[in-house]
């Protein structure tokens, strides 16, 4: 659950590259994200904006994010790393990573975006069992939450806009909608910033199913940063907020 609220928070990478072109975030910049659940601090997340990499065939931006429980009196214990491939001349994921350790049962999941139409390509391997590899149909310019949320950030928000895109969630696609709703001031521990108020639609289970949208707060300036993620699950609300940032290159 923790993770999905990170991913919903996360992050890019670039490096000096032979275009020209502002971007609102590159290579070093590092946001820390504190975790709440039910009101107690519970995890941190943290996303990191690493170097320009070639994956898949293509020429990527890799968006790092690293979380983990901080409270031993969690019952659900997690330790993850998410990598999504980013490609910025296309603006779409080419792929993404999971490294999963949750309450001690880990496994590797790697999905490959766009590399035919219509087609997501996965391989999967479970701690204990044999990797497997599984296709999956899915709509074109399909890819990740947080490729979504970060491709959100490379466009103008402007408050009463809609984007909708397809996004996959490692078993199925669905149609997210995310909707800026307004421009508000918001407190964090970084201050206070002007900020615009997205409600993003999700389609998880189980536990991890929202009572409505996620909403992601991000700043109102050049930067576009989100600073704060709020999500209402069945079994509780939890909350990231931004605790720390380090702001990278700008130059892509």
């Amino acid at each position: 659950m923790q993770r999905l609220t990170m991913a919903a928070a996360v992050l890019v990478t670039t490096s000096a590259f032979a275009l020209t072109q502002q971007v609102p975030f590159g290579p070093g910049e590092q946001a820390t994200y504190e975790v709440s659940f039910l009101g107690v601090p519970s995890g941190i997340a943290q996303i990191t904006v690493g170097l320009r990499t070639d994956q898949y065939g293509a020429r990527v931006l890799p968006l790092v994010c690293v979380g983990q429980s901080t409270s031993v009196a969690s019952v659900f214990q997690i330790k993850d790393r998410f990598v999504s491939y980013f490609d910025p001349a296309q603006k779409k994921s080419v792929g993404v990573d999971y490294f999963i350790d949750e309450n001690r049962a880990r496994r590797k999941e790697q999905f490959r975006f766009n590399q035919e139409p219509q087609k997501v390509f996965a391989h999967k391997k479970k701690e204990g069992q044999g990797p497997y590899d599984v296709t999956y149909d899915v709509p074109d310019g399909t890819m990740d939450l947080a490729a979504a949320a970060f491709w959100l950030r490379s466009h103008d928000i402007v408050v009463g806009a809609v984007h909708e895109m397809p996004i996959f969630t490692g078993a199925k696609w669905y149609p997210m909608k995310a909707t800026i709703e307004a421009k508000e001031t918001i407190t964090t521990k970084l201050g206070e910033t002007s900020a615009y108020r997205v409600s993003i639609s999700t389609d998880f289970q189980g536990n991890a199913a929202t009572k409505g949208n996620i909403l992601v707060w991000y700043t109102a300036d050049e930067k576009k940063l989100p600073v704060r993620v709020r999500a209402d699950f069945v079994v509780g609300n939890a909350t990231a907020d931004i605790v720390q940032y380090m702001p990278g290159s700008t130059l892509l």
